[in-house]
């Protein structure tokens, strides 16, 4: 069953890596990254932020794109294709080749994200260095340099700021949230997928979960602060519009780190669980759907 289900992966993987619109993304968001030294111009540890906010925003952003695009061409690309009648021909079950294309997209999705991450953190080592050089030049003019204590002290202080804010280990707490957040995309194209059969209404029905994902929560303690008693089925429905709309504005913990907040590892483990339950929930439903579904 796995060697089936890691077969159909990395052939997914293989198709989707040759799609020039995920390619074009990909190279999009790497440029966008790199580029985003340039579109700051205020001093260095604000450039520093601005590039850490900018890089996070355009992995998860082009992330999303790769994520909900990738599947929702699957079983419409297979269908028109008629290669899943070959697929499902053989020793394969429904769930086999749905598990297993899924798992080719977050292997694409972990491929994207670490060559961007990659890209962001050699942007970052670019900041690093131009800071450290412009720091250093300060203080090379400045008089008395070398002789002061208290300028000493001072230039130690400005270097170590600047690295401590561009080696920052939270960074890899946000970076995993963010592809968390990736898969849990993923996961909800791919239940639209098992009962639609447009690529577009795929699209637009998962951006749109994805969107009244991120605004489900702020609305509803909006809703409630203003003093709005809930009745039994309001309540009801809003009970139930949390359990099927995953709950992505907790995800943004991802801007307390990038503002220099500290986020306990517990609760960076606590979302990672979250989207672990909540995308196996997505995945057997998924199945469940397609199991029955005529093709």
């Amino acid at each position: 069953m796995i060697g089936r289900i890691l077969v159909i992966a990395r052939n997914t993987l293989l198709e989707a890596v040759r799609q020039k619109v995920l390619n074009v993304l990909l190279l999009f968001g790497l440029v966008m990254i790199a580029a985003s030294s340039y579109f700051s111009q205020v001093a260095i540890d604000q450039q520093i932020k601005f590039v850490k906010d900018f890089g996070c925003g355009a992995i998860g952003l082009i992330g999303v794109c790769i994520a909900i695009l990738s599947v929702a061409q699957l079983l419409p690309q297979e269908l028109h294709n008629r290669t899943i009648y070959t697929i499902l021909a053989k020793p394969v079950r429904r769930s086999e080749f749905l598990l297993g294309k899924f798992v080719g997209v977050v292997l694409l999705l972990t491929l994207s994200v670490a060559l961007m991450s990659i890209a962001f953190a050699a942007v970052l080592w670019w900041q690093e260095t131009q800071g450290l050089a412009a720091v250093q030049a300060d203080y090379v003019h400045t008089p008395g340099w070398g002789k002061s204590p208290e300028l000493t002290n001072m230039y130690q202080h400005d270097v170590a700021q600047i690295v401590n804010q561009v080696r920052d280990p939270q960074m890899v707490e946000a970076i995993l949230l963010i592809f968390a957040k990736l898969v849990m995309a993923a996961a909800m194209a791919m239940l639209v997928s098992t009962f639609s059969t447009s690529f577009i209404f795929t699209v637009i029905t998962t951006c749109g979960i994805y969107l009244i994902g991120h605004m489900e929560s702020a609305a509803r303690d909006v809703w409630l602060s203003h003093g709005a008693q809930a009745t039994f089925g309001q309540g009801l429905f809003l009970e139930m519009l949390s359990l099927l709309v995953p709950d992505m504005n907790s995800f943004t913990i991802v801007d307390e780190i990038l503002d220099g907040n500290v986020v306990p590892w517990w609760h960076t483990w606590n979302l990672l669980g979250y989207s672990a339950v909540y995308t196996g929930v997505l995945l057997a439903l998924s199945e469940l759907i397609f199991e029955f579904r005529e093709i």
